[in-house]
């Protein structure tokens, strides 16, 4: 019974005992017989509503790598079902464009690193001889503006120079998290263009169990509320999460809404695996009976009390709550 407390007899198999009539000790065997019977005393103990359902992992975390540079698979280090970790590489381009166009940078950038430091002592030159009066200020002015054209052109040059060196840096894939190889999408000899995808991954790390509820339910589950997460492979493992996200669109098929629980991996679950999920909706303190000693009655469901005097038992008419 929710949220009540009662003092009840249960009709079922514990402790035997019996109770007789009460007329006098001389042997008086009138009147019904004795009936064996079964006492106990009822408990109150912590009682939870729990809805279950049966859903599935997410990765929170799936990402497609890509090459971030053209060029030719020289090699690949990765293979399906490999974990690997965060900056690991997965696979190796053929960097000889790279290289080339990294060192054409370079020279640009020192050729006019060299005009600069030469247009600048100029400049400290022409600036003392206007001073003195020995050349025009136009003159002066004219290498100031050749000056901040070098200045302009050579950070335009660093600019290429590091944009070669990281597109040299691209010619290694690498993992861009720490999970598993779901599959590997190029082979050693592919040429590969810049954006081709090359492996798709999953983070396990963290995961999101997706569970659907029956639609009747949506008004009684929250966010918030606790869910015990347990993997049908590894039963003995649970977790509990609390409901972080109520998704509001009804499964066309299901007919079912979908809650989603936030889960930190114990080590071996992995995403599409099925998951059960126990939603705990209440809990409360109740008085609890076994199933048997709720018995059916032309009033409806009864249980016995045994009155103080321990000789006779009271009908008592009964609600019951959670089974």
């Amino acid at each position: 019974m929710r949220r009540t407390q009662l003092v009840w007899i249960l009709l079922s198999g514990f402790v035997a005992c019996f109770l007789v009539g009460c007329g006098d000790q001389s042997g008086d065997m009138s009147g019904p017989p004795p009936t064996s019977i079964t006492v106990t005393t009822i408990t109150t103990q912590q009682v939870e509503h729990l809805e279950r359902s049966v859903g599935r992992l997410v990765a929170n975390t799936a990402p497609n790598v890509a090459a971030e540079t053209s060029g030719r698979v020289t090699k690949v280090y990765a293979e399906a079902g490999d974990s690997v970790e965060m900056g690991q590489v997965l696979a190796r381009l053929d960097g000889q464009a790279q290289t080339a166009n990294q060192g054409i940078a370079r020279g640009e950038v020192e050729r006019l690193q060299a005009l600069l430091s030469q247009q600048s002592a100029r400049v400290k030159r022409l600036n003392t001889l206007v001073v003195q009066s020995l050349v025009s200020e136009d003159q002066y002015d004219e290498a100031m503006a050749q000056q901040r054209a070098l200045e302009s052109q050579l950070s335009s040059a660093q600019s290429h120079l590091k944009a070669a060196t990281l597109d040299l840096e691209h010619t290694e894939i690498l993992a861009p998290v720490s999970g598993v190889i779901e599959s590997r999408l190029v082979s050693e000899g592919d040429f590969v263009a810049r954006g081709q995808l090359a492996f798709s991954m999953v983070s396990a790390e963290a995961l999101r169990a997706v569970l659907p509820i029956p639609q009747r339910l949506s008004e009684v589950i929250q966010v918030g509320q606790v869910t015990r997460l347990k993997s049908i492979q590894a039963s003995a493992v649970e977790i509990e999460g609390p409901i972080s996200e109520i998704r509001p669109v009804v499964g066309a098929q299901s007919r079912a809404i979908e809650v989603v629980v936030e889960v930190t991996n114990p080590g071996h679950w992995r995403d599409g695996q099925s998951i059960v999920g126990d939603i705990v909706v209440d809990a409360y303190e109740a008085v609890v009976v076994p199933p048997r000693a709720v018995v059916r009655r032309p009033i409806g469901e009864v249980v016995y009390v045994l009155e103080s005097n321990g000789t006779r038992v009271r009908e008592q008419a009964v609600q019951v709550s959670l089974r």
